[in-house]
């Protein structure tokens, strides 16, 4: 029974990886937006362009939005193309920032956070084959959720320059926020900002996946629970405005060393559930 079963099962998770490769990209390329929309409602509230933003928060837009469409349009070779050449360039960042004289004096971590990113994405859209399949697996409703997600997740950036306050940061409690340092808001403000944004936006994404057959939104499931786990992971080691704490709360090795662990625990937890699950269901065949 359990050799008969395993091409359905390849292809359940063939289907998951397509579907969250879907859900990934899209959330990435909102993410890619979200200093632009800071700058525009800067704008708008003060009449003042802000300072000049960098290069490569230009271009990181272009791209993953133009990943965004293509895979709206069903342009699988374009997806693929773009999402790795949007790698390459943060291979170059990266290089570029640690052997070129241009280092920032960021920590490795967090120069090497795009990089993942980008990397996590194009790799799940690699393997999604094809990865259109994802989109058309979602419901109408599915897709109507999975784009307030991203929309939530470009557009909760407008907060700081909405709710910030004109004046120099000069009472505790207070921090600078990225784009002007002649806006200021408090610190648990901009904390409260930054979780309810992630909550919001993976409560969106998971409700996205919820209309989806049993048997693919476990492993959806199971796949994304993984990646919420690394991404959490990660933000233990960036501090503000990177992430929502006042300095790292892990140390590089130990992040490392989790890093590896609560996603592998995550994805052993989902299997083992799953497979369980499927055991459980299976009919009894009585022997004579």
């Amino acid at each position: 029974m359990d050799n008969v079963d395993q091409p359905a099962r390849r292809s359940l998770w063939a289907d998951a990886a397509a579907i969250v490769a879907v859900v990934v990209a899209l959330i990435l390329a909102a993410r890619q937006l979200r200093p632009l929309v800071e700058a525009a409602t800067f704008l708008a509230r003060t009449g003042e362009t802000v300072v000049a933003l960098p290069t490569g928060t230009w271009l990181r837009a272009v791209a993953w939005v133009a990943v965004g469409i293509a895979i709206f349009a069903r342009w699988r070779t374009a997806v693929v193309l773009g999402a790795w050449a949007a790698v390459l360039y943060e291979v170059a960042v990266l290089t570029t920032s640690f052997t070129g004289g241009r280092r920032s004096g960021a920590t490795l971590d967090l120069e090497s956070w795009p990089l993942l990113l980008a990397f996590t994405a194009a790799a799940l859209l690699s393997v999604a084959s094809p990865v259109e399949r994802g989109l058309d697996l979602l419901t109408r409703r599915g897709r109507t959720l999975l784009v307030a997600a991203a929309s939530t997740a470009t557009l909760t950036a407008a907060a700081i320059p909405l709710l910030g306050e004109p004046g120099a940061p000069s009472q505790a409690g207070y921090v600078v926020p990225t784009i002007e340092p002649a806006f200021v808001v408090s610190s648990r403000l901009s904390a409260a900002v930054a979780a309810l944004t992630f909550v919001v936006v993976l409560a969106l994404a998971l409700a996205a996946v919820s209309d989806l057959g049993p048997a693919v939104r476990k492993r959806v499931l199971t796949l994304m629970g993984a990646g919420v786990a690394g991404y959490a992971t990660i933000h233990l080691g960036l501090p503000r405005p990177f992430g929502v704490w006042d300095g790292q709360v892990l140390s590089a090795p130990a992040e490392a060393v989790l890093l590896v662990l609560a996603p592998g625990l995550a994805l052993g937890a989902g299997l083992y559930l799953i497979r369980a699950n499927e055991r459980a269901a299976r009919p009894r065949v009585d022997k004579a």
